[in-house]
């Protein structure tokens, strides 16, 4: 695929992404008004458990039709991708179902062995009602991916992003005052309703697709099996069971670990949803940048290697990895610098802003993360994330059962730090050695970290100084700016970084349009 196509898709991932992780931001905001900490601790348990029940429903599909789907249309093998795109329906929706099923039945143990909370149960049950509809959707979303359709992706986000804010804030007013049971029930709805309207979304899409045909392309068959879309799920799959079994089992101990320290229960919801519900969210929004070349990358990556083209993949990931950081870096010194102006802004709490600020040196690792993981499992080496996975649930499972009730929250922060760290690293050395890529710490960290630190505390002095006041939105928009410059000026940023965006963009692609290819004639 030419580079005018990912950069075209990228721009507009990126702004759709940015936009959905605007809106879901103001929402959290939103419901942390509504409910308190309290509420969002309750709500992030619960949350805890969807995440866990919806990675086992999807079982890596998503990744694997995206990469399977890739490869085949790199090959021109168009009978494959049929195969691949009904296949891997029937394989989502035979995990989905069972999931579903398990949940909807053990919604009151999970909720009262493992939350401990009878307020979780109808949430439970109703979000597990969903599970059937989200399989299916990430099958198309793999699908729409690897065939670079990114428009007809991003849309059914749009769909049900909207769907669920429509219904939640519509009747919020009628649920709320009936206590944080009944609210949870109908978050629980909204977000049920909202993948049920993506996944229908979706199969009119497909239809309308199917409709209109092709004009052109090459069938070369070759049977793909379910044990084909097994081998390669599967690790994926049990890569992701950790992460979300990780974050679960740590949703669920930690506020157990805080009161065994001394805490009251619903101070223990209060900390517990101040950092996972509130701090860290917005940590992780200026990483919806990078949210499209994290999700492009894959396919890319994965064509690219099916056809042994080693330097065009060496080529992708290290620009990637560069851009990645360079918009890590600055949103980590943004946070170091402006953490109160930031609290006050988003939730008038200054203790929220103090807990981004002890927690921002994690965002390049938290950002690269996501890279490495698409890159590896891209490049066939989805076993070693699910290995460095499993060291980092033991590590933090430890740490979580021995520092949280001597040491409180700073037990907490520690057991993020530690885990965040190792999981990463890990990661990031596994990628480095299967490619080859030199990491240029000067140009990637060490340069922006000094250029993020100039800007910050140039524009915020300089307005204190002149005793002027601006919005904080306005402060950041000058720091970027600011850093922009210097990330120019210091080099950072080449002009061949730039015209990497724009030449292509100049000349005509020579490869074949993916939409003359005709895949769905006999499906």
């Amino acid at each position: 695929m030419k580079r005018r196509k990912l950069i075209m898709n990228a721009f507009i991932l990126t702004f759709t992404t940015m936009m959905i992780g605007f809106v879901s931001t103001s929402f959290r905001v939103y419901l942390s008004n509504k409910i308190g900490s309290e509420g969002m601790g309750l709500y992030q348990l619960i949350m805890s458990i969807h995440v866990m029940t919806t990675t086992l429903a999807i079982s890596g599909i998503r990744i694997t039709t995206t990469r399977l789907i890739a490869e085949e249309l790199g090959r021109s093998n168009i009978k494959n991708i049929k195969s691949i795109l009904r296949k891997s329906i029937l394989y989502s929706l035979l995990f989905s179902t069972a999931t579903f099923l398990i949940f909807y039945n053990f919604a009151d143990v999970i909720a009262l062995k493992w939350i401990g909370d009878s307020r979780a149960i109808i949430p439970i049950k109703i979000l597990s009602c969903s599970l059937p509809f989200i399989g299916v959707s990430a099958c198309f979303h793999g699908y729409f991916y690897g065939m670079r359709k990114i428009i007809r992706s991003v849309s059914s986000d749009i769909v049900e992003v909207g769907t669920m804010m429509i219904i939640i804030i519509s009747f919020m007013g009628i649920y709320l005052p009936k206590g944080l049971n009944f609210t949870c029930a109908l978050i629980a709805v909204g977000m049920s309703l909202g993948n049920i309207a993506s996944a229908i979304y979706f199969y009119i899409l497909f239809l309308f697709e199917k409709k209109s045909g092709y004009k052109s392309g090459y069938s070369r068959d070759s049977k793909y099996s379910f044990l084909k879309i097994f081998s390669i799920s599967f690790p994926i799959a049990c890569s992701s069971y950790i992460q979300t079994g990780l974050r679960t089992i740590e949703d669920l101990l930690i506020p157990d670990a805080l009161r065994r320290y001394g805490s009251s229960t619903a101070s223990s919801l209060s900390i517990f949803g101040m950092i996972k519900g509130m701090a860290l969210p917005i940590l992780n929004f200026p990483s919806i940048f990078l949210a499209s070349f994290s999700t492009l990358i894959i396919p890319e990556i994965a064509e690219a290697n099916a056809l042994n083209q080693h330097k065009r993949v060496i080529y992708i990931i290290s620009k990637v990895f560069k851009f990645t950081l360079l918009i890590a870096v600055f949103a980590s010194g943004l946070f170091m610098i402006f953490y109160n102006e930031l609290g006050l802004a988003i939730y008038n709490d200054t203790q929220v802003g103090l807990m981004m600020k002890i927690l921002a040196p994690l965002i390049p690792f938290m950002y690269l993360d996501r890279i490495v993981d698409g890159s590896l499992n891209a490049l066939d080496y989805q076993m070693s994330t699910l290995k460095f996975n499993l060291i980092d649930m033991a590590v933090r499972i430890f740490l979580i059962l021995y520092l949280i009730p001597k040491k409180g929250i700073e037990g907490f922060i520690i057991v993020l730090f530690a885990g965040t760290l190792l999981n990463a690293s890990l990661s990031i050395h596994k990628l480095l050695k299967v490619t080859n890529i030199q990491f240029k710490l000067l140009d990637w960290i060490l340069k922006p970290g000094f250029c993020i630190t100039f800007a910050g505390y140039c524009i915020k002095s300089c307005l204190t100084y002149a005793n002027f006041k601006l919005h904080i939105s306005i402060q950041i928009i000058l720091t970027m700016a600011l850093y922009f410059v210097l990330l120019l000026v210091s080099r950072c940023i080449t002009r061949k970084d730039i015209s990497w965006f724009i030449e292509d963009f100049k000349a005509e692609p020579i490869c074949v349009e993916w939409n003359d290819l005709s895949i769905y004639k006999r499906f």
